[in-house]
């Protein structure tokens, strides 16, 4: 299986929570997993306002899984989608993603919640 892992799931992940351990297992499954590149910037953002270290945790990403860089393929789409489902641009990109590589999203971000392709981290 093939997940697109939201930077939710990530950042779950990096604080160990149960949520956390839920992409831990997966990550430790094998699966092939992708993360949009857009991500890296939100999970940089994040780790800059708490002026945490951000470097260790996006190398990490970016060994563990595929960044796909989102084009003009995923930017037409998630016009499509942020108006069929009232997404926010950042998360309507990285639905975008997760569809157009026909993988489940990976994500504790309830604005996924009864979407299709969608794993929900609960």
């Amino acid at each position: 299986m093939t997940f697109t892992v939201d930077s939710s799931a990530w950042i779950e992940y990096f604080a160990g929570s149960n949520k956390g351990k839920i992409v831990k297992q997966i990550l430790e499954g094998k699966e092939l997993l992708i993360t949009p590149s857009l991500c890296l910037m939100e999970i940089k953002h994040k780790y800059l306002l708490e002026k945490q270290n951000y470097q260790e945790r996006i190398d990490f990403i970016c060994q563990n899984s595929s960044i796909v860089d989102i084009d003009q393929e995923h930017a037409l789409l998630a016009a499509e989608i942020k108006n069929s489902y009232k997404l926010y641009t950042v998360d309507a990109l990285v639905y975008a993603v997760a569809l157009q590589q026909k993988s489940t999203l990976l994500t504790s971000d309830g604005h996924f919640k009864n979407l299709e392709q969608v794993h929900l981290l609960s």
